[in-house]
């Protein structure tokens, strides 16, 4: 009886499906393409192939040199919803600009050459979309390098682990760690009202487009359906050149979105934070490989950008080793700042640790001599906590046998206890194995003895779970979390 209602339900679904596919509002992608012929085909095919069917795809040929413009034109013979513009080239916000005038859907989306969009993500978003009449939905996206789909960076994570519906800039202000133009969708009478344009040059412009999106918005969805997926490559400005122009790119985008949010404080300052966490974190580690012009800029941009975050939340959100350099940044000592990122002075997880008045403080570089206030060593509460994860599995009949390292970092345990949750039967746990080894970038290694632990689990071979939780106990130090398990 229950197999006959399924049955049921999906006879009345389809027809129901697909008169929604027909009758949806039409969603337009407009995809700028510049000498994109080796990703091209794989792009339009995903706009093509995923699952809402009410769409129309704008292909702006940005003066290519290689045969994308054949290309585009091949797939809109293939496809009527597939449009191909041509013009010189004038950059990609030109050509973004030039999509959306030809556009006609009643909804926008943006899909660059080299990316993909996913078969599930846009029609969730668009649903959600003509459901509660909001201006603009997110989608998390994940990253793609060489074949490998990885998943999202942990923030995008976590802000989209928070599905939200009609919700507006002041009340989820994490929307703005989602700072991509692209895996948005936008209603196009919104995007007209609120004057939303690409700049001509764009490089890191994208920001503050979606900044002054989300400030407008009168309501704003959060997908927790990856919608997009964003390919990285070396080449991309927007995505880890050590340049002057790239670094002096990214700090542009970062001083007009706080421009654009001054009008509300609070979130402005939220916004900052975020930076300093995140996108100004991204840019000083590979201070190892940038230039004297490169270094400048940072000194002569990053104290401002610190003065505009919280200081309350900055001391306790900004993990120690950043707040270290952003304060050898505020003086200016370019011999000091390169002695302490060539001494490894990013990585705190390579020095010892100790407690002083201040707290639990990072012995970094520079410690007790440089003109950094020792508040400034001190580790955040997410630095302190302990790590854990499952290094090797085998099976030893019907158990299951676990390499588990777990540490505190920048800890030399004394007197370590492990305990092991999980929805096996225990059979023990004993010190047991290789220690955790903490390897810098440079290849300088960091050894934390008893760190290594056997754990066995009865009779779960077959069945086995798919991760643990562990607690560490270190004298008067005690840390709980859970990893996964290597399938």
């Amino acid at each position: 009886m229950a197999r006959l209602r399924r049955r049921v339900r999906r006879a009345i679904a389809r027809p129901l499906d697909r008169w929604r596919q027909r009758s949806g509002p039409l969603l337009s992608i407009v995809v700028p393409v510049l000498d994109g012929a080796a990703t091209l085909d794989e792009c339009l095919l995903s706009a093509r192939r995923q699952d809402h069917r009410r769409v129309e795809i704008i292909v702006i040929d940005d003066g290519s040199t290689d045969d994308s413009l054949e290309r585009a034109r091949a797939h809109a013979r293939a496809d009527r919803r597939v449009a191909v513009l041509s013009q010189p080239h004038a950059g990609v916000g030109e050509a973004r600009r030039a999509g959306v005038e030809r556009a006609t859907g009643a909804f926008l989306t943006f899909l660059d050459a080299d990316d993909t969009v996913t078969r599930r993500g846009l029609r969730a978003a668009m649903e959600v979309l003509e459901w509660t009449g909001s201006d603009v939905a997110v989608m998390p996206y994940q990253r793609q390098e060489g074949a490998v789909i990885a998943p999202p960076d942990p923030w995008i994570e976590t802000l989209h682990a928070r599905p939200a519906r009609h919700v507006t800039l002041q009340e989820r202000p994490d929307l703005l760690l989602n700072e991509i133009a692209c895996g948005k969708i936008f209603r196009r009478a919104f995007w007209v009202s609120a004057g939303l344009s690409f700049p001509t040059v764009l490089l890191a412009g994208d920001q503050c487009v979606t900044a002054k999106a989300y400030r407008d918005a009168h309501g704003i969805d959060i997908s927790e359906v990856v919608g997009y997926t964003w390919r990285r490559q070396e080449t991309s400005m927007s995505q880890g050149q050590v340049t002057a122009e790239a670094v002096g790119a990214r700090l542009d985008a970062i001083d007009a979105v706080l421009a654009l949010l001054e009008p509300i404080p609070q979130i402005r300052a939220e916004r900052a934070l975020q930076y300093l966490r995140h996108n100004v974190a991204g840019a000083v580690l590979i201070l190892e490989q940038a230039d004297d012009d490169y270094l400048e800029a940072l000194v002569r941009r990053v104290p401002a950008i610190v003065e505009a975050a919280p200081s309350d939340r900055y001391e306790t959100e900004v993990p120690a080793e950043y707040r270290v350099l952003y304060a050898l940044l505020a003086v200016g000592d370019r011999a000091t700042i390169r002695r302490y990122v060539q001494a490894e002075g990013m990585q705190p997880e390579m020095h010892p640790t100790g407690i002083e008045p201040a707290g639990l403080t990072a012995y970094l570089p520079g410690w007790g001599h440089d003109p950094v206030p020792p508040e400034a060593y001190v580790l955040t509460a997410g630095q302190a906590e302990v790590q854990a994860v499952v290094r090797t599995v085998h099976q030893d009949g019907t158990n299951l046998v676990l390499g588990v390292e777990a540490w505190f970092p920048g800890v030399d345990l004394v007197e370590p206890l492990l305990s092991v949750k999980t929805d096996g039967d225990l059979v023990d746990v004993v010190q047991w194995g290789e220690p955790h080894v903490s390897t810098s970038r440079q290849g300088a290694q960091r050894r934390y003895p008893g760190s290594g632990w056997s754990v066995t689990l009865s009779g779960v071979a077959r069945r086995a779970p798919r991760q643990i939780t562990v607690t560490l106990t270190d004298g008067a130090r005690e840390g709980t979390t859970t990893t996964r398990i290597p399938a």
